[in-house]
């Protein structure tokens, strides 16, 4: 069976001479197919030549007509032009078209009419589906591969929710890579995915974006100052910030995840974004926050999905907190069972403070390296899905009466100082905005480490504005006491009695976990004690040396009256000056 395709441009009337002559074919040959292919006059010489590319032909007028047999598919075999075709149907039919020139130019002038309502017909039905524009920085990390199956599904912005995906690399050598990518995002052939497109410049990618994922990570090198390393983290975000501000919608969300000054990150972005509004730029804490739910989840043998209000405190990859007070536990194989909606509080489950506040929190920041060092490489599926889940949340709406953490600009909250992005608690509405949980109790323990959070993320800030030297270091320029200005000297590490007792320091447990800080904190005063005791036997030994023109009379007439007897432990060991000693010291 053989198809006859006729493409023109709408206007011209010799497309109209061929059209009618085909339909005539069409209507009296039961194996005659006639495919019309009609473009507009300023689209034609384009199309035209982008066909001709592609069958390998050379043709340059209008109509052109080419015969393809459907049975057996190919390019098809070129027969020509309007007369050619005549020529082609006089010869293989006898049949000749009637039409006169006045004819023809009045089909071609309905041909133009009617294409041009089709057009705005099409038009309107394309205006009708309005996808969401999603941009992906550093689409060659992993994280990014698992993120884009769930964002084109439908599961996380919704199911009726059209995407366009566009996937920004960092370097021209991920071209080809996230090329493959896009390839397999398309073999997906979910139904909301309206396109896939890989993108080398920020100002082509950002353009009317409705969210952007940003994945992009500066990790420290060797011997790397902290002031170096940060200005390069400044750099880079506020360069893509400023893009942003230009390029993207206003109502643009954008989210920060992954390793480096995630905080700090996203503080440079808000300050170079004005226009967005500041509550749509944040940095995702879900991931450690995931981690910590899989440790206790471990630790009572249930689903880490039942564990919910678990919630992360401050600095994400710095001085961070993780607050177990308002956690609770579903599905709990314990002694009372309930409905879906019963849990009990994680605490009491655990009954062990000592773990929760020592061991709980070390294990929460091995957990990522033991992951990576099982699997030889990083943690990239649990990433991806925390991101996918806050982004969720942020457009569906978190689920009723539970918190989760995210990394904000602080309005104040808790006594967090205005303008800094701090990790708190939050819930979520289906319109698409959060709102900080303000209602929770701070305990001694939570107030320290928000100070000390926000001590890091603020010494972050001043190291990068050269302000104070490396926080690594012992003392900083504007800290260091100088000479006569009455400071209190710190007393040097070698000058200490080599036989005094050591004192733990406050975070020798895990210097990077807030509550271990706290825990260790706690235990100093008795290592105090027993150095107390142990300096006050040290000053009792000079007196055994004979230095006893210091001691009073009125001592040593005490001891001598005491000479004689059981000495007790709770006293002093001093010895007991003889009487001759005693009365030269009084004659003096």
């Amino acid at each position: 069976m053989a198809k006859f395709v006729v493409a023109g441009h709408s206007d011209c009337p010799y497309f109209a001479r061929v059209e009618l002559l085909g339909d005539r074919l069409a209507k009296n040959l039961e194996k005659f197919e006639l495919h019309k292919i009609l473009i507009q006059p300023h689209d034609w010489e384009q199309w035209l030549k982008t066909t001709c590319a592609e069958k390998g032909w050379k043709f340059s007028k209008s109509p052109i007509v080419w015969r393809e047999l459907i049975d057996r598919g190919g390019k098809g075999v070129l027969i020509g032009d309007a007369n050619d075709f005549q020529e082609y149907v006089k010869a293989y039919y006898d049949l000749e078209s009637e039409m006169n020139s006045y004819d023809m130019r009045t089909v071609a002038g309905e041909n133009k009419v009617t294409k041009d309502e089709l057009d705005k017909e099409q038009e309107y039905y394309k205006s009708m589906s309005k996808p969401l524009h999603i941009c992906i920085s550093n689409a060659a990390h992993p994280v990014a591969y698992h993120l884009l199956t769930s964002i084109t599904s439908g599961q996380v912005l919704g199911v009726n929710e059209e995407v366009t995906i566009r996937l920004l690399v960092s370097s021209p050598e991920e071209v080809e890579f996230v090329t493959g990518m896009a390839m397999e995002v398309e073999d997906l052939a979910h139904g909301l995915m309206r396109g896939v497109q890989v993108c080398t410049s920020p100002h082509e990618a950002f353009e009317k974006c409705s969210i952007i994922i940003m994945l992009d990570e500066l990790l420290r090198e060797e011997d790397e100052k902290k002031v170096d390393w940060l200005s390069r983290n400044e750099s880079l975000f506020s360069k893509y910030a400023v893009i942003i501000n230009a390029k993207a919608l206003k109502s643009c969300k954008v989210m920060l995840s992954g390793l480096g000054p995630l905080n700090f990150n996203t503080m440079m972005m808000i300050k170079n974004a004005p226009n967005l509004n500041r509550q749509n730029i944040i940095a995702v804490s879900t991931v450690i926050e995931n981690m910590a739910k899989s440790v206790i989840g471990e630790r009572l043998t249930v689903n880490p999905g039942g564990i919910v209000d678990l919630l992360v405190w401050g600095n994400i990859n710095g001085s961070h907190f993780f607050d177990v007070s308002k956690c609770r536990v579903h599905n709990y194989d314990g002694a009372i069972w309930g409905p879906y909606w019963y849990s009990v509080d994680t605490q009491e489950m655990i009954h062990d403070k000592k773990w929760v506040v020592k061991e709980f929190p070390g294990l929460v920041e091995d957990r990522s390296r033991k992951v990576s060092e099982a699997m030889k490489h990083s943690t990239s599926l649990s990433a991806g899905n925390a991101v996918c889940t806050a982004l969720k949340y942020w457009y569906q709406g978190s689920p009723l009466g539970q918190m989760f953490s995210l990394g904000v600009y602080s309005e104040g909250w808790y006594g967090i100082p205005d303008g800094l992005v701090f990790s708190l608690p939050v819930t979520m509405d289906p319109k698409g905005y959060w709102h900080v949980v303000q209602d929770i109790e701070l305990t001694p323990p939570l107030k320290q480490a928000l100070t000390e959070a926000v001590e890091d993320i603020t010494n972050e800030i001043r190291i990068f504005k050269g302000e104070i030297v490396e926080a690594d270091e012992e003392i900083s320029e504007e800290t260091k006491p100088e000479a006569g200005d009455g400071s209190p000297e710190k007393t040097p590490t070698p000058e200490k009695d080599p036989n005094a007792a050591p004192t733990p320091a406050p975070g020798e447990t895990n210097p990077n976990t807030t509550e271990g800080s706290s825990a260790v904190a706690g235990e100093v005063p008795s290592g105090n004690l027993e150095e107390e005791k142990k300096m006050e036997e040290d000053k009792a030994e000079p007196e055994t040396t004979g230095n006893d023109d210091e001691t009073p009379a009125g001592a040593n007439e005490a001891a001598g009256d005491e000479a004689g007897g059981d000495t007790d432990d709770n006293k002093n060991n001093t010895a007991t000056p003889t009487d001759e000693t005693a009365n030269k010291t009084a004659e003096e």
